[in-house]
């Protein structure tokens, strides 16, 4: 089927490059080494002081023009913004500059994507995929960052995409119907990708390939990166300690931009969202003003979880 389409549709790859001039070579080669061709790349530079600009200067991209530093997620809304307009892709994946893409990244996120499309029609659709988790010098730490991180990709829907993201940008693919939903993404969002997955969850479709599709380059420079979760259980236990000894009457820190986000989505589709999703947003939203049992009653009635008994015990203990 992808030989059919393959000149008919078209791929569009955001890159947002900052100081990285060390991987950025590896990276544009395995995304032109891809075995699906029909691609356009876009780069935003996002103020580079390295030899970044001479690296894209070398290679076919269109290079999107930037004046300032505007960090991770205001330069990636900034390229999907441009390039739903400047462009006719009719699908959307997102870079790193500092990874490696395997030779059928494309190809097989757009063959899931098709049959999405087919099952669902003509709504947001968002797929994504597993990543191996490797070091500086592309050294593997871990095969699979779902069992690293303990992800469980199947859990997908708004009340738990409020919470805890399960959707890691680099991997995922966007349609235009949900590329265009997102274009402006609010202040308020926690990352670019977060915020495409709680607008698909809500309005459209999300799935995911249990396939590894990327080398995912862990080293000092890196905006996000992956945490082993076995690892991660230590200084968790910790921390509750730490909040049940200082424990404070409102909802603590650890979800202040959860709310915030949740207040931008409320904001941003207030018009469009049935009443029982309004009701939750509120009542999320107004977590911090309510007392200590209606706390966990609204997290319980919303189904309002993080991922696995030890999260959510995290989560019910610090709330």
């Amino acid at each position: 089927m992808l030989v059919l389409v393959r000149l008919t549709l078209k791929v569009a790859i955001l890159l947002s490059a900052y100081n990285g001039a060390g991987f950025l070579k590896v990276q544009l080669d395995s995304l032109l080494a891809q075995s699906y061709t029909n691609i356009e790349i876009f780069v935003r530079d996002d103020g580079s002081v390295d030899d970044t600009i001479q690296i894209l200067c070398g290679y076919e991209v269109n290079v999107v023009q930037a004046s300032k530093n505007l960090g991770a997620k205001k330069s990636f809304a900034t390229l999907l913004d441009y390039s739903v307009s400047n462009s006719d892709a009719d699908y959307f994946m997102f870079c790193d500059q500092d990874d490696v893409w395997f030779s059928k990244k494309v190809e097989v996120t757009l063959a899931h994507m098709l049959k999405m499309g087919a099952a669902y029609g003509d709504v947001p659709l968002l797929v994504h995929t597993d990543l191996e988790v490797v070091d500086e010098d592309l050294n593997l730490i871990a095969a699979s960052m779902w069992e690293y991180e303990y992800i469980l990709p199947n859990k997908n829907t708004l009340s738990r995409l409020l919470i805890q993201n399960t959707i890691t940008g680099c991997t995922m693919m966007v349609n235009r119907k949900l590329a265009e939903k997102c274009v402006s993404i609010p202040d308020g969002a926690i990352m670019h990708d977060w915020w495409m997955g709680l607008v698909a969850s809500y309005f459209g479709k999300i799935s995911y390939i249990d396939e590894v599709t990327i080398k995912y380059r862990q080293h000092r420079g890196n905006a996000i990166g992956a945490k082993k979760f076995k690892f991660s259980v230590v200084l968790y236990f910790l921390s509750l300690c730490k909040s049940l000894i200082f424990r404070r009457n409102a909802c603590l820190d650890h979800l202040d931009v959860n709310l915030q986000q949740a207040k931008a989505f409320l904001d941003a589709f207030h018009g469009e969202l049935d009443d029982k999703t309004r009701g939750m947003l509120n009542d999320f939203v107004g977590l911090n003003s309510q007392g200590f049992l209606k706390r966990r009653v609204t997290l319980l009635r919303y189904g309002l979880f993080r991922q696995g008994i030890v999260r959510n015990a995290g989560l019910f203990v610090r709330v």
